[in-house]
């Protein structure tokens, strides 16, 4: 009577579960995104809240895959998922152990990297050891990233890399269409995802191996952080032994290293579409394409140009009706990419 009693508890605890997910998240989501600039450390807490949700939100989706799961089998369908995403993480990421850690691995540390790095700023005042973090765990992310892409047959690394939640939590209807998580935009990072729902697994044909230019270019791509990373780091302590005190800012005047980060990110760019690329591929060069923007909030792009734009921007507009709330958001969200890499790292 027993097993069976916690047998029946147990699957109603999860049923009511998949019921609340969404609802949770979106507050959760919610209270994160209104909390900076309310207080003193609210950037800190934001994102500690955020980052909690996104590891939770992951443990949502791996619970979600698990149902649907067992409901294909019980249906009697051929378990292959008609979204092609979902369809390519399975396939490449998820049959063996090892590439499924290190993709779980990738997913943790995207997910929290902007939480611990603000931690360590705020325990590490000095911009050597903030650097050397940073490139410590670029250098993780681009070691998981080959292996991904190594133990994938050279395919395109795609972001996320896990799967995405393309069913109804309260339903868990196998044909739902608009509850795809992650549909063109990454809730947990702001960023495009190569997650696009209209890319189903009849309309797609199978990712080719990187060969040629399009390989050199995948590992261009992987790379990039580390180096902009390390070359940022050079900076820092060749200021330090200049100057015999170490300058925290060094780096925003430093026109080295973003040169040569967006000299790499071009040659990867044009070199990839040197080789036939499926749709899926199409939709991962479309996100990378778009980092490029983050070009401008990092840098000396950024002090020389672009925060002097976003000063007269909001100056001008602080008290103007409607448009002073756009004002108002930038100024609660400047904190982030003024005082975060990994904000707008586009790694």
């Amino acid at each position: 009577m027993l097993p069976a009693t916690l047998l029946r508890v147990s699957t109603q605890y999860r049923r009511y579960y998949a019921t609340q997910i969404e609802l949770t998240e979106d507050l959760l989501r919610a209270l994160a995104l209104a909390l900076p600039g309310r207080f003193e450390d609210a950037d800190l807490c934001s994102q500690s809240i955020l980052s909690v949700l996104n590891l939770v939100s992951l443990f949502n989706t791996h619970l979600l895959a698990r149902r649907r799961g067992r409901l294909v089998k019980e249906q009697g369908e051929v378990g292959k998922d008609p979204f092609s995403f979902n369809d390519h993480i399975r396939r490449f990421y998820y049959r063996r152990p090892w590439p499924r850690l290190a993709a779980a691995s990738l997913s943790i540390v995207s997910y929290t990297e902007v939480v611990f790095e603000l931690f360590w700023r705020r325990r590490h005042d000095k911009a050597q050891s903030n650097w050397r973090w940073i490139a410590i765990i670029e250098t993780i992310k681009a070691c998981l990233r080959f292996f991904l892409f190594y133990n994938s047959q050279r395919s395109t690394v795609l972001h996320p890399a896990h799967l995405v939640r393309n069913i109804a939590p309260d339903s868990l209807d196998l044909n739902t269409t608009d509850k795809l998580e992650l549909g063109m935009i990454d809730p947990r990072t702001g960023t495009p995802s190569s997650a696009d729902p209209d890319l189903l697994d009849e309309k797609i044909r199978p990712v080719a191996p990187r060969s040629g230019w399009a390989h050199a270019a995948e590992i261009l791509w992987i790379i990039r952080p580390v180096i902009y990373a390390l070359l940022v780091l050079q900076r820092v302590q060749q200021s330090q032994m200049d100057s015999d005190e170490e300058d925290e800012k060094a780096e925003e005047d430093a026109w080295k290293p973003w040169l040569v980060s967006l000299g790499i990110d071009l040659m990867a760019r044009v070199a990839r579409y040197m080789q036939p690329m499926s749709p899926l591929e199409k939709e991962e060069s479309r996100r990378r394409d778009f980092l490029l923007l983050y070009y401008f909030f990092r840098g000396p792009i950024y002090t020389r140009f672009t925060k002097n734009i976003l000063d007269t921007f909001c100056d001008t507009f602080e008290h103007r009706p409607i448009v002073s709330i756009v004002a108002a958001a930038l100024n609660d969200y400047r904190v982030f990419w003024e005082q975060s890499y990994f904000y707008t790292a586009g790694s």
